[in-house]
C-alpha cells in the first residue's frame, strides 16, 4: 500500500510538471485569432467592393431622381430605386433606400444594408452596416431647346429598336428636368428630311418651278422625233405639228424643232423633235397630276449657300425656297432601276418615236432618257405605288417620318420616336439632317418655335444631338441618273445634265464664287459627290457652332475614319463626341448626353 500510494503521488506530480498540453492550447487560441483576422480582412475587402458598387448606384440614382423632378416624389423614388437595383444586381439585399428633395434644390439618396460576417464571425457575429449617400442637382435654367437629329437609313434596320429606346430615355430625361423650361424637337433623316406636308408648309415651297432644281431634269429635254419627207418645199414648224397636239393635262406646251435632211426618196428627209417645256416644270404640279399620290413632305437641299444656313424662305429669292422631293419614275424592266411606277409608254406622243438625240453613246441609252424625262407620263394618271415601309415605290420613295417641332409635350415626342423606322433608298445625308436640326431651333421661318437669342446668348441654351451609323453616301446605280435620288438630287444630274455642268467640270474651282450658286461644283463621280456633301457638312457644323448652338455627335458602329473625324470635328468639343458599337453603348452615350445637357451634377 505504501508503495502504491507513493507511485500515485509521483505520477500526479509528474503530470503537473508536464507543459506539452499548454502549448497546444495556446496554438489553438492563436489560430482562432489568426483565422478571425483573416476573416476580417476578407470581409473588409468584400465590404469595400459592395460599398463602392452601392455608391456608384446611389450616384446614378440621385441623378435619376433629379431628372424626374416633374414627377411625384413617389414616382421619383421608384425610378431612382429601379436604377439602383439594376446597377447593384444580386450583390446586395435587404437595402433601406430613401430619396429626399432638398430645400435648396436637388435630391439626396441614401442607401444602407446589413452585411453578415463570414470568417470574421469567429471574433464577432454582429453584421456590419454599409451606408452610402449621394446628392445631385440640375441646372435647367436658362431654358433648353434640343433637336434630336437621328439616322433612320436602311442600314439601321437591325438597330432601330435600340435607337428608339435610347432616344425615348433621353427625351424622358430632358423633358423631366424642369417643367416647360425644356423643349425637344425630333428630326429623323435618311438621304432627305420630311418637313411635314401641312398646308401651311407650302408657303416655304417653290410652287412655280422658279427655283434652280425644281423640275430641272424634265425641262427642255428632247424626248421624241418623227421623220417627215417633204417634196419641193422647205420644212417649217407647221409641218412638224402633225406629231400631235399638246398632251392633255399638262399646262405647258412642248416645243417642236426640226432639222432638214440631205435627201431621200421623194424629197428632203426632215426630222422633227418634240421637247419638254423649256421652263417652269414644278414638282408640286407633277404631284397634282398623279391622281393617287400627294406630296409627303420631303424636300431637296437648297442651292449654295442656303443649303447650310437657316435663312428664311423668301419668295423674292427663288434660291431660298424649298423644292418638294419628287423621285422621278425610272425606266421599266432594266437592272439598276429601283423606282418604276409608270409604264414607259404612258404619255407617249402619237406618231413619234420616243427617243432623244443628245449625242450619247447609244440609241438604247437615248431611249431610256426619253422614257425617264417624259414629263407627259404624269398627266392625270394613277401610279403603281407601294407605300409600305421600308422599301417603298413612288415619287415619295425613301421619305421618312416627319419632323416634330420643338415641344414640351412628352407624349407627342414619345409617340413620334416610337413611329420611327428605317427607310430604304437614297443613302445617307447627315448634312441635310443637321441643317434641319438648326432650322427647328432657329426662331425664324420655316419653323418658328425656337426662342430668339439675346445679344449675349445667355437667355436660352440650344443643343443639337446628331446620331448616325454611316458615312455620307449616294447609293444605287440607276441606268440614266447613276444613283438614287436624294436631297442633293442624282449624281447623274451634276455629272451629265445640269445646266452649265460641263463648264463647271472644265474649269473646276477657277470660277468658284463667280458662277451662279445654283450650280454644284466638281461633282463628276460617286467619290466626288461624297466629298462635296462632307465638305458642306463640315462648313455647316462651323456655321451652327458660330450661331451659338451646342453640338453633340454619336457615331454608331461605323468604322470609317474619315466619317469619325468629320463627326468628331463637328462636335462642340471632344467631350461632346461619343462612339457606340452596340445598343447598350448607344444607350449609355445618350444617357451621358442627357446628363451633360441638363447640367446635372453630383454635389455630394
Amino acid at each position: 500500500m505504501v508503495i502504491g500510494r507513493f507511485t500515485t503521488k509521483r505520477e500526479a506530480r509528474g503530470l503537473l510538471r508536464d507543459r506539452a498540453g499548454n502549448v497546444a492550447m495556446m496554438w489553438a487560441l492563436m489560430g482562432t485569432v489568426l483565422i478571425g483576422l483573416v476573416g476580417i480582412t476578407v470581409d473588409f475587402t468584400r465590404a469595400q467592393s459592395i460599398r463602392n458598387a452601392m455608391q456608384n448606384a446611389a450616384d446614378g440614382a440621385a441623378l435619376v431622381a433629379e431628372r424626374s423632378s416633374n414627377l411625384s416624389i413617389g414616382a421619383r423614388t421608384a425610378a431612382a430605386r429601379a436604377f439602383f437595383d439594376a446597377e447593384v444586381g444580386d450583390m446586395v439585399s435587404n437595402v433601406t433606400f430613401n430619396v429626399v428633395e432638398l430645400s435648396d434644390g436637388g435630391h439626396r439618396v441614401t442607401a444602407s444594408m446589413p452585411m453578415p460576417m463570414s470568417l470574421a464571425r469567429i471574433i464577432s457575429d454582429d453584421a456590419w452596416t454599409l451606408a452610402v449617400a449621394a446628392e445631385a442637382q440640375a441646372n435647367a435654367s436658362p431654358p433648353i431647346e434640343v433637336a434630336l437629329v437621328l439616322d433612320n437609313t436602311g442600314s439601321m434596320a437591325n438597330d432601330m429598336q435600340g435607337l428608339r429606346d435610347a432616344a425615348s430615355d433621353l427625351a424622358d430625361d430632358l423633358l423631366g428636368l424642369d417643367g416647360d423650361t425644356v423643349r425637344v424637337a425630333l428630326v429623323p433623316f435618311v438621304a432627305q428630311v420630311n418637313i411635314g406636308n401641312e398646308q401651311s408648309h407650302r408657303a416655304w415651297l417653290d410652287q412655280t418651278g422658279a427655283a434652280p432644281y425644281n423640275g430641272e431634269l424634265l425641262e427642255d429635254r428632247s424626248i421624241a422625233y418623227r421623220n417627215l419627207t417633204l417634196t419641193g418645199s422647205t420644212p417649217t414648224g407647221a409641218n412638224c405639228q402633225n406629231l400631235s397636239t399638246t398632251p392633255n393635262g399638262y399646262t405647258g406646251p412642248y416645243r417642236i424643232t426640226w432639222r432638214p435632211g440631205t435627201g431621200g426618196s421623194g424629197g428632203l428627209v426632215t426630222r422633227c423633235y418634240a421637247w419638254t417645256p423649256a421652263d417652269g416644270v414644278s414638282h408640286l404640279a407633277l404631284f397634282d397630276l398623279i391622281s393617287n399620290e400627294d406630296w409627303k413632305g420631303c424636300v431637296e437641299a437648297r442651292p449654295e449657300p442656303y443649303d447650310i444656313t437657316d435663312a428664311a424662305p423668301n419668295t423674292a429669292n427663288a434660291d431660298t425656297m424649298f423644292v418638294p422631293f419628287f423621285w422621278l419614275d425610272t425606266v421599266d424592266g432594266v437592272t439598276g432601276t429601283s423606282n418604276s411606277y409608270f409604264t414607259d409608254s404612258v404619255g407617249n406622243i402619237s406618231g413619234a418615236t420616243m427617243s432623244t438625240s443628245m449625242g450619247l453613246t447609244s440609241s438604247t441609252q437615248q431611249a431610256r432618257e426619253a422614257a425617264m424625262f417624259n414629263v407627259f407620263k404624269y398627266r392625270n394618271n394613277a401610279a403603281s405605288l407601294d407605300t409600305s415601309a421600308p422599301d417603298t415605290r413612288g415619287p415619295n420613295r425613301g421619305c421618312p417620318t416627319p419632323i416634330v417641332p420643338l415641344t414640351s409635350d412628352e407624349g407627342v415626342v414619345q409617340t413620334n420616336i416610337a413611329a420611327m423606322r428605317h427607310w430604304s433608298g437614297g443613302g445617307t445625308n447627315q448634312a441635310e439632317g443637321l441643317a434641319w436640326g438648326w432650322r427647328v431651333l432657329s426662331p425664324g421661318a420655316p419653323f418658328t418655335e425656337g426662342e430668339p437669342f439675346n445679344s449675349a446668348r445667355d437667355n436660352v441654351r440650344k443643343v443639337i444631338v446628331l446620331m448616325s451609323d454611316g458615312e455620307n453616301t449616294n447609293v444605287g446605280s440607276d441606268v440614266v441618273m447613276s444613283s438614287d435620288y436624294s436631297a442633293y438630287n442624282h449624281l447623274g444630274l451634276w455629272r451629265d445634265y445640269a445646266s452649265g455642268g460641263l463648264l463647271n467640270q472644265l474649269i473646276g474651282g477657277i470660277l468658284r464664287g463667280i458662277l451662279p450658286p445654283q450650280y454644284r461644283r466638281n461633282i463628276n463621280s460617286s467619290s466626288s459627290y461624297v466629298t462635296y456633301v462632307n465638305n458642306r457638312e463640315a462648313a455647316l457644323c462651323t456655321n451652327i457652332k458660330n450661331a451659338g448652338i451646342e453640338i453633340y455627335t454619336v457615331i454608331f458602329r461605323e468604322t470609317d475614319q474619315a466619317t469619325e473625324n468629320l463627326m468628331r470635328n463637328c462636335a462642340t468639343s471632344t467631350s461632346h463626341f461619343y462612339r457606340a458599337n452596340n445598343a447598350a453603348e448607344l444607350a449609355r452615350a445618350f444617357d451621358a448626353i442627357g446628363t451633360g445637357i441638363g447640367a446635372l451634377r453630383l454635389t455630394r
